[in-house]
């Protein structure tokens, strides 16, 4: 199951988060950045979903420190405007791979999720595969040389 943190300065929004998405991926809560990097700090995250307009702190510019930081970790905005030049900064700036207008639709954002979570699964499993297959052939290699040299 998917560990999404969303990040909102209502708590309002994050209640209704978790009470919505509770049964489809482990939800974990920030009302802000320090609140965020505590829990990408203290936890495996494998999505974050961040509101646009905070204080302090926008969406965009969080999830382009979290790109930075945290490069595996997938990035969606959530918004109640229609802020045109903020969705731009967040694809270019934070890598958001999904953006979503509030109030969200569920059925969507479970699938984004979990299609998410999909690649993340896939990439790590491409991963370890090639990790064997480089061991393998230094292995191969190895035994080659001292094949060659006896």
């Amino acid at each position: 199951m998917p560990t999404v943190l969303f990040v909102d300065d209502d708590a309002g929004n994050r209640q209704a988060f978790q009470a919505a998405f509770r049964n489809h991926m482990h939800v974990l809560l920030a009302a802000d950045l320090p609140e965020a990097w505590a829990q990408l700090t203290n936890n495996t995250v494998h999505v974050v979903i961040a509101d646009q307009r905070m204080p302090r702190t926008t969406g965009s510019e969080l999830l382009g420190m979290v790109k930075d930081r945290h490069p595996n970790v997938r990035r969606m905005l959530v918004t109640a405007y229609a802020d045109l030049e903020a969705i731009i900064d967040a694809v270019n700036n934070g890598g958001v791979t999904k953006y979503f207008a509030k109030p969200w639709v569920s059925d969507q954002l479970v699938k984004a999720v979990h299609d998410a979570y999909a690649e993340i699964v896939a990439e790590a499993q491409r991963d370890d595969y090639t990790r064997r297959l480089e061991e393998s052939n230094r292995q191969l290699e190895f035994a080659l040389r001292q094949r060659l040299l006896s």
